[in-house]
């Protein structure tokens, strides 16, 4: 549960201290394909998937279709394109330390993630070895 905390705690401080004023084309285009990854991860996941708490549900189904193919955690992709985004209108070094703290956290969240989906699904290692874990092919 800290990592969820740890994780809205970041994303919280970037998004009111994001000085929108300075947006510009970059950070504009890195919100709205933070938009377009985190809209198509959740239509292939299913809702039912869903869940902000490092944990699987009894039904979870291991989804490797769709932006899964490429990505294990498109989520938490669209979470940190959309945060550096944020960041990138702020010059103020908490900013950066704070996406700094939220990378982090994502990866920390992410091991415990697929630690359970090992365990769970006999097919994940392989699946984990050719996605990457929040960009393509890395």
């Amino acid at each position: 549960m800290i990592y969820v905390v740890i994780q809205f705690s970041c994303i919280i401080y970037l998004i009111i201290n994001a000085q929108f004023d300075h947006l510009n084309t970059l950070s504009a285009s890195l919100i709205i394909l933070s938009i377009i990854i985190g809209l198509v991860a959740v239509i292939n996941m299913r809702l039912s998937n869903l869940n902000i708490v490092p944990t699987l549900k009894d039904k979870h189904q291991l989804v490797t279709h769709g932006i899964y193919r490429f990505i294990r955690h498109p989520m938490y992709t669209s979470v940190l394109l959309s945060c550096l985004a944020f960041t990138l209108t702020n010059s103020h070094n908490l900013s950066q330390i704070i996406m700094l703290v939220l990378f982090v956290d994502l990866i920390i969240k992410s091991n415990v993630e697929e630690t359970l989906l090992i365990e769970r699904f006999n097919t994940y290692q392989d699946y984990k070895n050719k996605a990457g874990r929040f960009l393509p092919f890395l």
